[in-house]
């Protein structure tokens, strides 16, 4: 007699995240995460990615014909617009199949993302728990009303949220299931190897940054693997993968020296022998790390840290609730450069300090070149340094929204329009300023120099972007024209001149449709 077993089939999407001209190479952590106990339990886990995927709607659509449903993983900005044109796709198809979001930017705004026609339930915060509940229950046509951690609509549409769900030790979960993508597709080279794996050992953050999000999702609060298991994890992933690199991007790694020693230890004494990097931490914790302990992460492999630097002022520091001053800054860039670790520094410009609009204009022209003096003091201690610039942009919730609303910032009423929000860096001409306390002079200026400057100021930047080209005639075109660029970016860097921006006009078109960006 012939049975019809009940659908165990799941599909998962991760759009664009930028534009489709620039597609992003890493492997897609947030839905392997959440498929850990499906895996486990004997689901069949479908992972649609464009970077596999060249046709990834018609993918999507061909794989959600008997699925429990459909998810997708959003950040602000692109990926949304691109996500709805999926769920539109699927929704046409098969109007059943319930359409599932979570990520970072329904996570943060879970209200306004759960309106949206093509929106039946949003997973907020930490979603490996959620996630195998929701599909469960999904599966089994139960009551969604007793799962943690999601919002969603009943069947007469009333939207129904139920209490959040607290953080969980990622000790409790199963590995993540990097056999469900095509990881040889998803290794792209880093400065410090040509095989390199993104890879995540700890969730949230305990401290209080002004800007930062991770207040609002995770609530300040941090957990994380032990670290002999992490070790133990990335140790298994080298060998099945033959990687050489692992990108740890976790949001505060060295939260604990003695955690971060620990880590060290245990891959030395596997003989792990692979670079990590990436790594995210706080200039006043790391540069309190004993020379121990930094030689220590050295010789386990640690080869890139990224910092937030943040401003050259110290004011602006503690105005940003920072809780790090320069002085920080500086010693890090001391011991980074002795043991030869490079440095990915961040800068946050441009915050809505007066509610007088040339006030702020002026303030932000302090703190640019307070930022820039800073830098340059980095770059003398120590060259192998990748700067990066942003422009402070509020979201709904964080401090300073209100304020930034109240002096025009005009902020989008529902989920799809957020994807005009933030745009992809290359599409710098069209760029809308939304902050009116910030000129659109100045926004261009802090994009040439964070997307153009510090590109080439960087010096393993030719060598990352062309990594992959073989062709050692194109290549050498491509020095020479590097070499060009260099040349002038020096000469502004100089001079602190970036007037007539001809060069960086020219070069993001280059790097819009060259696909080295």
């Amino acid at each position: 007699m012939i049975t019809n077993k009940p659908k165990k089939k799941i599909v998962l999407v991760r759009p664009h995240v930028f534009s489709k001209t620039r597609p992003y190479s890493g492997a897609p952590l947030a839905l392997l995460a959440i498929s850990r106990f499906l895996v486990k339990d004997g689901y069949t886990v479908k992972i649609i990615d464009p970077l596999v995927n060249k046709d990834y709607i018609a993918a999507t659509v061909k794989e959600a014909k008997d699925a429990v449903c459909v998810g997708f993983s959003v950040l602000t900005g692109y990926s949304i617009y691109d996500g709805l044109q999926i769920a539109r796709a699927v929704r046409k198809k098969y109007p059943k199949v319930p359409l599932v979001w979570g990520g970072w930017h329904p996570s943060i705004l879970p209200h306004e993302t759960i309106k949206d026609e093509l929106v039946d339930i949003v997973v907020y915060g930490q979603g490996e728990r959620t996630f195998t509940e929701l599909v469960k229950a999904l599966k089994s046509k139960k009551s969604l009303k007793n799962i943690l951690g999601v919002i969603y609509k009943d069947k007469r549409g009333k939207i129904i949220e139920n209490a959040p769900r607290p953080i969980e030790s990622l000790d409790n979960f199963p590995p993540v299931p990097y056999h469900l993508i095509d990881v040889e597709k998803f290794l792209a080279p880093q400065e410090y190897g040509q095989r390199s794996l993104v890879y995540y050992t700890s969730y949230g953050c305990p401290h209080r940054c002004l800007f930062c999000v991770e207040q609002i999702v995770n609530k300040r609060r941090w957990v994380g693997l032990s670290p002999e298991k992490a070790a133990e994890e990335i140790a298994e992933l080298k060998q099945k993968y033959n990687i050489d690199s692992i990108q740890i991007i976790d949001s505060n790694f060295f939260i604990s020296e003695e955690r971060s020693r620990r880590f060290a230890k245990k891959l030395i004494e596997l003989n792990v022998n692979i670079k990590w990097g990436n790594v995210n931490g706080r200039t006043r914790q790391m540069s309190q790390y004993s020379d121990d302990t930094w030689k220590l992460m050295k010789d386990s492999g640690l080869a890139c840290i990224l910092i937030g630097s943040e401003s050259g002022n110290n004011n602006t520091l503690a105005y940003m609730q920072k809780d790090i001053t320069v002085s920080d800054t500086i010693k890090l860039t001391k011991i980074c450069a002795k043991y030869d670790v490079k440095i990915l520094s961040s800068f946050l410009v441009g915050f809505p300090r007066s509610k007088n609009l040339n006030r702020c204009h002026k303030i932000t022209d302090k703190e640019l070149t307070s930022s820039l003096r800073l830098i340059d003091r980095m770059f003398k201690i120590y060259p192998r340094i990748r700067q990066m610039f942003a422009l402070y942009l509020p979201y709904p919730s964080t401090a300073l929204f209100e304020q930034s609303r109240q002096m025009g910032l005009e902020i989008p009423d529902k989920f799809e329009d957020w994807h005009e929000y933030l745009i992809a860096a290359e599409d710098a001409s069209k760029m809308k300023v939304r902050q009116t306390w910030v000129t659109r002079k100045q926004a261009k200026k802090i994009l040439m120099i964070s997307i153009y400057i510090f590109f080439f100021k960087d010096p393993d930047s030719f060598g990352l972007v062309t990594a992959r080209i073989k062709n050692i005639f194109y290549k050498g075109f491509l020095y020479l024209g590097f070499r060009s660029f260099k040349a002038l970016v020096d000469l502004r860097w100089k001079f602190k001149y970036f007037g007539l921006p001809l060069d960086f006009a020219f070069y993001n078109v280059l790097r819009k449709y060259s696909g080295l960006g």
